[in-house]
């Protein structure tokens, strides 16, 4: 069952104003119900599908149920929750729409109420003069009923397990990229191999079953050694959204690697994804929606370190970053830089940037900070104080920035495992090498506290 109350107070913390009901009644011929709005309403003529606000102490579906028989006369409908709209109505306020859809007979008669003078069954593709919002959900609904198979997540989330488990395989190839299949009914979506557990299954159980069907590939025989050990590399933990909107328990375990004959016999289930590819985690940010990257970034985590990890999404404070970008200065007004090696698949390839790297276990920013320094340069770090978060557009996504002053300046830089070069760059020359543009937003900073250190400390 939807938790709309969940729903609601999430709506509420993202500044949601006012939460609204919208019903997308469809006939037996697939055509919409369209309300046109009287002389005397706000917007008139213009046309709609049933709905309105929620009622004082009223429940959504209670509210869908209402505004539906209030505004067509229509009771006893079954209706199912779609997707959400948002909004901001005529006064300026945000508003929140949950969009909930049923199916009446051919010819099924209407009763208007005094806010409505005219009604018509249309078309997804030929409605009359409506709202971009509501324009946007029949056509989205429209497509979404031509997939077959599909039905509104309301239906859908009758035959899965709940509470709401899917389990999944993390699958590289021999270079370390990841595995993804691009979904049919959702272009915009890449997942793992895997998918929601089923009554009698459990979620290994699943990762298997489903990736064997969505791939065509056997894996207990592909990766007999690697499937054998049944390795949890993770189990995620996620809150109710309003695309899913139920919370979610995901289990990802280890695929293994698959060779390139392996890759080439892949055989893709067309009604389920359209396309696969291996990408590094850096590469897999451009394809990924936020949230989705995130999601990736933490799994990989957990894989790096050979401990299972419960992780969290959204993931609690403090432990929302994945990666640390560390300035080290020393009081001669020098700046620790690092030159990267130039290859694919990795940020800022043949750049010259500050000391950073990938968070390792469960590693607090300032532990990953600490660590990466040494690895890269050689260094012990002691001090350090976060600075701002960057912007998102700065290309440094679920990164602590952190600025940390040497105490051991006698120490030359020593170049690690990673990297072409390690050297202390006067502040003044930075802009005179190949630097990404954050650089730009943080150098400022820095000529500002080069000195000792000052504000929070982590």
């Amino acid at each position: 069952m939807i938790d709309f109350e969940v729903l609601t107070e999430l709506a509420a913390g993202e500044g949601v104003e006012r939460i609204d009901v919208g019903i997308v009644v469809r006939d037996a011929s697939d055509r919409i119900l369209m309300i046109r709005r009287a002389p005397h309403t706000v917007r008139p003529t213009l046309w709609e599908y049933p709905g309105g606000g929620r009622e004082e102490g009223e429940t959504v579906p209670a509210g869908a149920a209402r505004e539906l028989a209030e505004g067509t006369g229509l009771t006893g409908l079954p209706l199912q929750y779609a997707r959400h709209l948002d909004f901001t109505d005529q006064h300026g306020c945000r508003v929140r729409q949950f969009v909930f859809t049923g199916v009446v007979p051919d010819g099924t008669p209407i009763t208007l109420s005094h806010d409505h003078d005219d009604h018509r069954w249309a078309a997804a593709d030929a409605l009359p003069p409506t709202g971009d919002g509501r324009r946007t959900v029949i056509e989205w609904l429209g497509r979404q009923l031509g997939v077959p198979g599909w039905r509104p997540i309301g239906a859908h989330l009758t035959t899965v397990a709940r509470p709401t488990t899917y389990g999944s395989l993390l699958i590289t190839d021999p270079r370390g990229r990841v595995l993804a299949l691009r979904s049919t009914t959702d272009p915009a979506v890449w997942d793992l191999p895997g998918g929601d557990v089923e009554n009698g299954r459990t979620p290994f159980a699943t990762a298997l079953i489903e990736a064997e069907e969505q791939t065509g590939l056997d894996l207990a025989a592909e990766n007999p050694e690697v499937i054998a050990r049944r390795r949890l590399v993770a189990v995620i933990h996620e809150q109710a959204g309003t695309r899913y909107p139920v919370p979610v328990c995901g289990y990802v375990f280890d695929g293994g690697v698959l060779t390139p004959d392996q890759q080439a016999r892949i055989r893709l289930d067309p009604a389920e994804h359209t396309e696969f590819r291996f990408e590094t985690a850096h590469d897999w940010r451009s394809h990924l929606e936020p949230d989705h990257y995130h999601r990736l970034r933490q799994v990989l985590r957990a894989h790096r370190s050979g401990v299972p990890l419960h992780l969290e999404r959204p993931a609690p404070e403090g432990d929302d970053f994945e990666g640390v970008l560390v300035f080290v200065t020393d009081s001669e007004g020098r700046l620790l830089m690092h030159l990267r090696e130039d290859r694919p698949g990795m940020p800022w390839p043949g750049y010259w940037t500050p000391i950073g790297g990938w968070r390792e276990g469960d590693e607090s920013a300032r532990e990953s900070a600490v660590r990466e320094v040494r690895e890269e340069a050689g260094i012990e770090i002691t001090d350090l104080r976060l600075l701002p978060d960057p912007h998102h557009g700065l290309g440094l996504p679920l990164t602590r920035v952190l600025h940390a002053v040497r105490t051991d300046p006698g120490t030359e830089p020593r170049l690690g495992d990673e990297g072409l070069a390690v050297r202390m760059v006067p502040l003044d020359k930075v802009p005179q090498l190949k630097v990404p543009p954050y650089l730009w937003h943080y150098l400022p900073l820095l000529v500002t506290t080069a000195g000792p250190t000052s504000g929070r400390t982590v």
